[in-house]
Order: C-alpha cells, then structure tokens, then sequence
C-alpha cells in the first residue's frame, strides 16, 4: 500500500505534461501510486505521457469523453489501498521536488487527519507568481472556502469522494460532499504544494474558452443544480451551503449569467 495515491487528469495538454509529469517523477519522497487518465485527447498526451512514465505509473485512456470529473473519477477505480489521495491538473505542477516528502511528514506529526488544506501558488502573464497560503480550520470553514479545487485539499483515500460527471463545474458539488464526511479539524500544511497554471490558453477554465462554451456552461449549470439537490448531506453547516448554492445557482440559471 503506498502513502499517497496522485491522480492526474488531461485532456490536450501536451505542451505542459513534461513539466506536470517530471514534478511527480522527481519528487524525492518515492512512496506513491500514479495513475494518469487521458479524456480522449486529439493531441499527442498519451505518447508523451506513456513516454514519460514508463512504469513507473499507470497511462489509462478513455475510450469516450468523461470531462476532468469522470477522468478524476475513473483514476479514482485504480490504487484504493493507497492511504492519502492527491489530485493534480496536467497543466499544473509541484513546485519543488521534496514537497511531498515534506507533506507525508506533516500528515504524520497531525496524527493522520482526514483532510489537509494546501496552500497553493499561481503563475500568470509569463512568470509572474502569487502565493495563496491558508489557515488552519475546520469542515464548517472549509465547506464556505472560495478555494474549492481538489488539488487544494489532500483527504484519506478511503472517504475521498467521486466528482460529478460531464460538467465543467466537477468541483463545487462535491466540495460540499467531501466536507461532510470530514472530520471537523483541518490542519493546513505551511507551504505551497502545487503550481496553479494560469498560462495555458487552451484550459477549459480559461476565461474565453468559458465564453466560447457557452452551450456547455448551460448545461453545466443545470447539471450543477440537480447535483447540488442530489447531496445527501449530515452536517447542518453543509445543508446550508448546499442551499445557498443552490439558490444562487437558480437565479444565475434565470440570468444566463454564463451564455454570452
């Protein structure tokens, strides 16, 4: 059983996979399973990663379109004995190569949590970086962060929660989910662990391919609301996060507020 399970989702994102890939590849801790899940790229990622990896990891290539939620989720069907999940975008990286050695030695000073926060850093316009550090909280804190990527948490594999699927909005919903399952204290780790990249032009969550998807954004939004309706939840603070979100997902829905 290895310490941490790293699942990594991509879709045409050949260009940053060396440097996605490598920062996994080099990290000094070695305890770890990886598992890369392509979403039927036209480009040439599945080449370069199968290069890349070789055997140290698992390449998995989808046979018809998941989006970055059903890709997650499918990487999340391989390694289950694995103690702590990670989540990495392909266009992102680890910031130094003994972050996670740093971060296995912190899980274990905290006694093992169900979650850790991680701070993150992102990169824009070239080489210009800001650094997003975080406090330590708690599930009803976290359950109202405005930093709701998978990849700014760290949780036990075994109450790692699925994501929804064909949507553009995968993390939102099942934010809620994860911190209901949480226990309530979460450590946050002291520095950066992943380089948030906001210079690729060809993300899905780049402003103009938001805009250029506008079809996608609708359905997504009523995909958002049923996923929202479809939480079955324990915690009072994550029912009402649930139903905030849910109102405002609905008047966003009678706006258009995302079909330009």
């Amino acid at each position: 059983m290895s310490f941490f399970r790293i699942i990594i989702p991509n879709y045409n994102n050949g260009p940053w996979l060396k440097q996605c890939l490598n920062s996994v590849l080099n990290q000094t801790f070695t305890d770890w399973d990886l598992v890369f899940v392509d979403d039927c790229s036209t480009d040439k990622s599945v080449k370069i990663a199968k290069d890349l990896i070789g055997s140290r990891g698992i390449v998995l290539p989808l046979k018809s379109k998941r989006w970055n939620g059903g890709s997650r989720n499918a990487g999340m069907q391989l390694f289950k004995g694995s103690e702590y999940t990670l989540f990495l975008d392909s266009d992102d990286w680890f910031i130094s190569p003994d972050v996670l050695q740093k971060l296995h030695d912190f899980i274990v000073a905290q006694g093992h949590p169900d979650c850790v926060r991680l701070p993150f850093s992102t990169e824009y316009n070239g080489d210009q970086h800001v650094t997003i550090m975080l406090d330590d909280c708690n599930a009803a804190r976290l359950v109202r962060s405005l930093f709701v990527a998978c990849w700014t948490i760290c949780t036990r594999t075994e109450i790692t929660q699925q994501f929804p699927e064909n949507t553009l909005m995968e993390d939102a919903a099942r934010h809620i989910k994860q911190c209901d399952v949480i226990s309530y204290r979460v450590p946050v780790f002291d520095q950066p662990v992943v380089m948030h990249n906001k210079n690729n032009k060809n993300s899905c969550s780049a402003e103009h391919n938001m805009d250029a998807q506008g079809g996608k954004w609708k359905s997504s939004m009523y995909r958002f609301m049923a996923d929202l309706l479809d939480l079955n939840l324990t915690h009072e603070y994550c029912i009402k996060r649930r139903d905030e979100k849910a109102a405002k997902c609905l008047a966003d829905i009678k706006q258009d507020k995302y079909i330009q």
